[in-house]
């Protein structure tokens, strides 16, 4: 269990940023993220839209915000030219106060990722690293549909260190099809050996719309059986253990003090705004989505005030009433290793969480799937194994 805080929620003034760069070199096989090939016009113009948003959103942003993290995801945000993430987070901090000790994340592909695009993001301000590795079997990443090799990753987390980036997460895949308990202890060896802070391990999900979509249901995919599964989940706890990383969320491992403090944010309630195609954010009690429609959101201008703009930019919109902040509580909290406070619960909600969940709690807490050590409630290490099952059933009528 984790002794101190990732994050104080307590900190009304924080606030987290997501940057989307939809952009990558080819769709993986299992990929539904919103992303796509273009030309290399596309990415410039896109920065331009991109910092145009960020702009004009931060008139609609108290003054007292301060921003506590930045994550670039994607796509593939080093696939684009450095300058375009330079110039992204010049004008954040233009236009927000980025606390002095931010934790500001890249996302990196290990093939498009060379030795002057870390000198360049070092230089813009950003200190971790998120490389997209997935398996060190070059088999499974051929099989995953990835441009890259193991070796090419060798190489990129070795320029990153070279650079002086001591803030790394390798993001790792299980359950690929044709993997084994011995390649999947192989590739967990090779990875924890290199010394990264943080891992982010993440079960294989069949996404309609996807190429393993078709083969699954042509009979084309042969995935791990539960016993293979079973196995590999604990070969990850034991693996990461001996190299000391402390499993601290439902996918995330880290050594002590290197949590990625933004994910963790998502996951306590923090507010946060994302910009550029298809971006969530949550303010004010709201969330919604921007335009996932290409043309749309490159049509927008930013430079103006969008009076009516704004509608066709957010999509989704919802107020969240007090049932759906009670579930988002319970699912989003319950994923982390230390779980959900009987008393936080009650002070914000006013409200026992007996009188609301307490018939569910009761149910898993005897079935050894949830333990409550009188303060709060958390997965046990099988309750972990089957919480996306569990999770849902947190949901209020």
């Amino acid at each position: 269990m984790l002794e101190t805080k990732i994050i104080d929620p307590t900190d009304k003034n924080q606030l987290e940023l997501y940057i989307h760069i939809p952009f990558c070199t080819k769709k993986c096989n299992y990929c539904d993220f919103l992303s796509f090939p273009v030309s290399e016009q596309y990415h410039s113009e896109y920065v331009d839209k991109l910092c145009g948003e960020i702009e004009l959103t931060s008139e609609k942003i108290p003054a007292e915000r301060e921003i506590s993290t930045i994550f670039i995801g994607g796509g593939t945000p080093s696939l684009i030219d450095p300058k375009h993430i330079v110039r992204i987070m010049k004008t954040i901090r233009q236009h927000y106060h980025v606390r002095e000790n931010a934790e500001i994340t890249i996302e990196c592909n290990p093939a498009s990722t060379l030795a002057y695009k870390f000198t360049l993001y070092k230089n813009a301000g950003i200190n971790r690293l998120s490389i997209g590795l997935q398996s060190a079997d070059n088999r499974e990443l051929k099989t995953l549909g990835r441009i890259h090799i193991y070796e090419d990753f060798l190489k990129c987390f070795q320029n990153a260190r070279m650079e002086g980036f001591g803030n790394i997460n390798i993001d790792l895949m299980n359950d690929i099809p044709g993997q084994t308990e011995k390649s999947w202890q192989d590739t967990l060896k090779h990875v924890l050996m290199l010394k990264p802070e943080h891992v982010s391990i993440y079960n294989l999900i069949i996404e309609e719309g996807t190429p393993f979509y078709d083969m699954y249901n042509e009979g084309r995919l042969t995935l791990p059986g539960e016993d293979t599964a079973s196995a590999i989940d604990e070969i990850t706890r034991t693996v990461t253990g001996k190299y000391g990383f402390e499993r601290y969320e439902v996918s995330n491992y880290a050594k002590p003090g290197f949590e990625c403090r933004h994910n963790y944010g998502y996951w306590s309630n923090v507010e946060y705004i994302g910009f550029g195609l298809g971006a969530a954010s949550y303010f004010e009690n709201r969330r919604w989505n921007n335009t996932r429609d290409f043309k749309k959101y490159m049509e927008l201008n930013f430079h103006m005030d969008m009076k009516n703009g704004w509608a066709e930019l957010h999509t989704d919109v919802q107020v969240l009433d007090r049932n759906e902040q009670m579930e988002e509580f319970m699912f989003l909290g319950l994923r982390r290793i230390e779980g959900v406070s009987e008393v936080e619960f009650k002070t914000r909600f006013q409200v026992d969480i007996m009188s609301i969940f307490g018939d569910k709690l009761s149910q898993y807490v005897s079935q050894g799937l949830i333990i409550h050590d009188g303060y709060r409630y958390r997965f046990s290490e099988h309750g972990m194994d089957v919480s996306n099952v569990i999770l849902s059933d947190f949901l209020l009528d």
